[in-house]
């Protein structure tokens, strides 16, 4: 809804006509056809090389995993498979300008072909260049989401570019929506601009945190947390700017959501709830990815943090479940890497009345020693508890930096206590009772009292 000059629908089919003409005659045809053949001739030579690399060198054509020995041969490897197309296409292209040249026949798309080939080129070593940098299924994720529909995008512009003036063409209008003109450009800037505004917004908060977490020493919690409000202010901004690019009337905008408030406010309570209970956790940081927590009795570890809901994996069973984030706000929640990671853990074993209690809390201090997962500091302490019934029972308490490895760390300690008091004659008592045998009752005092017993 710019305030540039608006031109009519009919300008549109008008110029789709001129296209239309131009394709029809012979020159166009025989190059488009050309370009086509050869583009597809290429693309069957190029996998089917490719095919045959892969066969030869089976090892360094897989990009799954990097090889630190062989990661210089796996970039090669990468460049040959994503520029094996392109120039082939762009050596085949240029003969046939040069053909066509010679002939004295027209070649001006041969050469805007060659002029996209190019650009091709260096988008794909772009491509290898993040390959090498960062982990192959996060450059694929956002090679899918982000730059392929860019780059499709950029071409798809320069080829109309080539056919006719799309700065015209986006002039054009379709339809009046509050009394003004929507263009297509208008359309265009607003479906395309919110879809690469709010995936690139993605894109430079996961940028943000690998350079952090690779440049800077820092907390990663906190840079997660900071990162992601970072993420939706600017997602919030560009939606504004966007929508004040094409012109949308603020009246028009208010009128709307006025209009609509009072069903949203019934219909979409719950996710205004979760949506302001995100936007206390964000600001509070009272919760942060990775956190160590535990809601509903069970242990769970917090992967990705929404403005809406929170993504947990438990770690009874790896699973992974979605937390509206208003549960955090009406359930009680424990945090074990709030605002300090350390947790405190013990572990309680009995020894039989024979022992001596300070050998086994030596004993024991100099098992939580050995343990390379325990902390030196704080230091681990030994205390005896109690008098049992069938032991002496002692807790070795420690201290752990990772609340997830507390199962593993436990399990540690009790094979290497057994051990330890197995070499130092520690015994582990089993539980013992004591029978008391009275002589000299009478048997029919002794059977009425048996049968009360039982």
């Amino acid at each position: 809804m710019n305030q540039e000059i608006v031109l009519n629908s009919s300008y549109f089919w008008e110029e789709w006509l001129k296209t239309m003409v131009i394709l029809q005659r012979p020159a166009v045809q025989i190059q488009l056809l050309v370009i086509t053949i050869s583009l597809f001739i290429m693309f069957i030579i190029t996998q089917w090389l490719w095919s045959k690399f892969k066969q030869l060198f089976p090892d360094i054509s897989q990009f799954e995993e990097k090889n630190k020995e062989r990661y210089y041969q796996q970039c090669f490897s990468a460049l040959v498979c994503y520029l094996m197309f392109p120039i082939f296409s762009l050596i085949t292209i240029g003969f046939w300008q040069f053909i066509f040249l010679q002939l004295g026949w027209f070649a001006g798309y041969l050469s805007d072909t060659i002029d996209l080939l190019w650009i091709y080129i260096f988008y794909r070593v772009f491509l290898v260049t993040l390959y090498a940098s960062l982990n192959l299924k996060t450059v694929e994720h956002y090679h899918h989401r982000f730059f392929a529909p860019l780059f499709t995008t950029f071409i798809i512009l320069h080829i109309i570019n080539i056919i006719t003036d799309f700065d015209t063409i986006f002039r054009v209008s379709f339809f009046q929506l509050f009394d003004q003109s929507v263009t297509l450009g208008d359309m265009v800037v607003t479906v395309g601009g919110l879809y690469f505004w709010i995936t690139g917004c993605s894109l430079f908060e996961k940028g943000l945190i690998y350079l952090f977490s690779k440049e800077i020493r820092t907390d990663q919690r906190a840079v997660q947390s900071i990162s992601l409000i970072l993420r939706y202010f600017l997602i919030g901004l560009g939606i504004v700017l966007i929508f004040g690019y094409v012109g949308i009337s603020p009246t028009a905008l208010a009128a709307i959501t006025g209009g609509l408030s009072v069903g949203i406010g019934f219909g979409l309570k719950e996710v205004i709830s979760n949506f302001v209970s995100g936007l206390f956790l964000l600001f509070e940081g009272a919760l942060k990815p990775d956190d160590v927590i535990s809601i509903n009795n069970e242990m769970s570890q917090v992967k990705k943090f929404g403005v809406r809901a929170t993504t947990v994996q438990v770690i009874r069973d790896n699973s992974e479940k979605i937390i509206p984030n208003q549960t955090f706000f009406t359930e009680e929640v424990t945090t074990f890497t709030g605002s300090d990671p350390l947790v405190y853990r013990s572990v309680i074993v009995g020894a039989n009345y024979n022992c001596d209690p300070q050998q086994v809390i030596k004993v024991l201090l100099e098992v939580a020693d050995n343990n390379p997962n325990i902390l030196e500091y704080p230091r681990p302490v030994a205390f005896a508890l109690e008098f049992a019934d069938s032991s002496i029972n002692f807790e070795l308490k420690f201290w752990l930096d990772d609340p997830l490895i507390t199962k593993r760390v436990t399990s540690s300690l009790i094979c290497d206590i057994w051990k330890a008091f197995k070499k130092n004659d520690i015994e582990i008592p089993y539980p013992q009772r004591d029978l008391h045998i009275i002589n000299g009752v009478d048997n029919n005092n002794y059977e009425t009292m048996d049968m009360g017993n039982l």
